[in-house]
């Protein structure tokens, strides 16, 4: 039995309301959501697209893989459903690009709430080559008798339309979108500068036309291009209510696929729903750039014949995106490996990937598929912990050994890796109370000394950063932390060894791993620079795979590969 909803509803509606997929979650959508399938390669996101169309345009359920059961939300009547659609000659409904349907047909797959090809008419599968093929000119229509059936039609019948979708592609591309429309049997679409009127023309002038038709056809332009436009055409022109999106970022340049995640975030009409598939940490920093509450990222972790699907909301989203540091870092690169190594800052990932890829150099070695990133310090790790964690991304933390100098830091960065702060309590307090026992590098009046002595040297302005740098320093050995970092786990003895040992295996067997040594310059010491110098010179010029000093490097890395 009909609903009242779908008898009396004035526009025909179909809509994705749920998916079940194959490890047993269910996730709901609202009828505005952009839904962005993410993962690793061969996760199964191109494939969650096409078993989405299928289930909804097919009565067989027994040939998907990832989906076991998608239910439709659809509104409408039929005599409304014909209402929007034109007849051929042949007395067939037209659907789309090239789809033809029967009348009785429309009305047995409408009862059916089994649509066959009638499921085209709401949904809309942009794959590479489907976008590439939207920028074709189509044949001229009928206005007053004929529906339009390509997107460069519904331009040609709506100017704003046509401005809207032109200033979109200026954005990208630095070029406009111009229709034709005096062509004849075509309906063309140019790229370029758009020709001015001039006094007594109009957009069919001959005159005007020469100097429009001397512009490129974006038929005849690249991929990117075409690919660009061709989304942008299918997905703002067009009354489907449901667009599937295979890889948008393809053929596109970074700050491209970037803008144009954003427009479809920010200008997608509402009572439309997205479903895309990407691979593109630009795409997804888009999407996220235009703070649409209907956004939602699905991280397909596949293990076997089983996809594990894990959702970021929208209040995730939030907690992660309004912090600059990891707005503008590589986190969300994340989504596409099989782990990520989250570290302190740029030059603990800068070495650790170094000596990763030392220890598979050679002949067809491949790396594994690791990120090595960073969040600008211990105090965002929980946050970036957490967010990749809720997506179900393996991860890997690491951080040098101060970690334990704050409790509520180390405890906030454990408990994100759900780690039972009542198993370390008492072996921090251990260590912290043998630390505290152990008396400074420098006492008080030396700090004051060393300092007063560094500023009187000083004359000039602006202050010298290599001075200011000796200050810092001279801080740092004000407590024994400072030494620890130098020296590593080997600053204690006793029971603070034992403790400190029990800590890092429970720490490393839930993916937090300590630096043992102290801190990254203490795997070489023979460089005696720190930070970015340090950094650059064992890059440019230390052997990494070969050179003796690095054993403890090659062991810590190698662990941190096999976790």
């Amino acid at each position: 039995m009909e609903s009242e909803e779908k008898k009396t509803s004035q526009k025909p509606e179909v809509f994705v309301k749920n998916i079940t997929f194959n490890d047993g979650n269910t996730f709901e959508f609202n009828k505005s959501d952009i839904v962005v399938f993410t993962g690793a390669n061969n996760a199964g996101k191109s494939q969650v697209l096409r078993e989405i169309l299928q289930d909804i345009e097919s009565s067989d359920k027994n040939l998907k893989m990832i989906l076991t059961k998608l239910e439709s939300d659809f509104v409408g009547n039929v005599e409304e459903l014909l209402s929007n659609m034109k007849k051929d000659n042949q007395g067939f409904y037209l659907i789309g690009h090239s789809h033809r349907i029967k009348e009785n047909d429309i009305n047995y797959f409408w009862r059916k709430d089994t649509f066959s090809t009638l499921s085209r008419y709401f949904i809309n599968h942009l794959n590479t080559e489907q976008r590439l093929v939207s920028s074709n000119s189509p044949s001229s229509f009928d206005t007053i008798k004929e529906n339009p059936q390509h997107p460069i039609q519904y331009l040609y019948m709506d100017d704003e339309k046509e401005q809207e979708l032109s200033s979109y592609f200026h954005q990208a591309f630095g070029m406009d979108l111009i229709v034709d429309r005096g062509a004849g049997k075509i309906i063309p679409l140019f790229v370029g500068k758009k020709p001015r009127f001039e006094q007594g023309e109009d957009r069919v002038s001959t005159s005007y036309r020469k100097r429009l038709t001397s512009l490129p056809l974006l038929q005849s332009q690249g991929d990117g291009m075409r690919s660009f436009a061709g989304i942008l055409l299918d997905t703002f022109t067009s009354h489907h209510t449901v667009t599937l999106i295979d890889e948008p970022e393809a053929f596109l340049h970074p700050p491209q696929a970037r803008l144009l995640g954003k427009m479809l975030a920010k200008n997608t009409q509402n009572r439309r729903q997205l479903f895309i598939s990407t691979h593109s940490e630009d795409f997804l920093k888009g999407l996220l750039d235009a703070d649409n509450e209907n956004v939602k990222i699905i991280r397909i972790n596949r293990e076997e014949n089983i996809n594990h699907m894990n959702i970021l909301r929208n209040e995730d989203i939030k907690k992660l995106w309004k912090d600059p540091i990891l707005r503008y870092s590589n986190i969300l690169s994340g989504l596409f490996h099989s782990k990520v190594v989250i570290c302190e800052g740029d030059t603990d990932c800068r070495f650790y990937q170094a000596v990763m890829n030392s220890l598979y150099d050679e002949d067809g070695a491949i790396s594994p598929d690791i990120l090595f990133t960073h969040c600008g310090g211990k105090k965002r790790l929980k946050t970036v912990i957490a967010a990749l964690k809720s997506l179900n991304v393996k991860i890997v933390t690491v951080a040098d050994i101060d970690v334990l100098n704050n409790k509520d830091d180390f405890k906030g960065i454990t408990d994100s890796l759900s780690i039972e702060w009542t198993a370390l309590e008492s072996k921090w307090n251990v260590i912290d109370n043998y630390v505290k026992s152990q008396r400074a590098q420098l006492d008080t009046d030396e700090v004051k000394k060393e300092i007063s002595q560094i500023l009187e040297a000083v004359s000039i302005n602006p202050f010298p950063k290599d001075e200011a740098d000796k200050i810092k320093k001279t801080l740092k050995s004000s407590t024994a932390w400072s030494k620890i970092k130098e020296v590593g786990k080997a600053f204690f003895g006793g029971e603070s060894y034992t403790n400190f040992n029990d800590i890092d295996s429970i720490c490393r067997t839930n993916g937090l791993f300590i630096v043992p040594v102290g801190e990254l310059e203490c795997f070489y010491k023979p460089n005696a620079n720190h930070g970015t110098k340090w950094v650059n010179e064992v890059l440019e010029k230390v052997d990494l795979k070969n050179e003796a000093e690095l054993e403890s490097a090659h062991k810590f890395v190698k662990d941190i590969i096999d976790f």
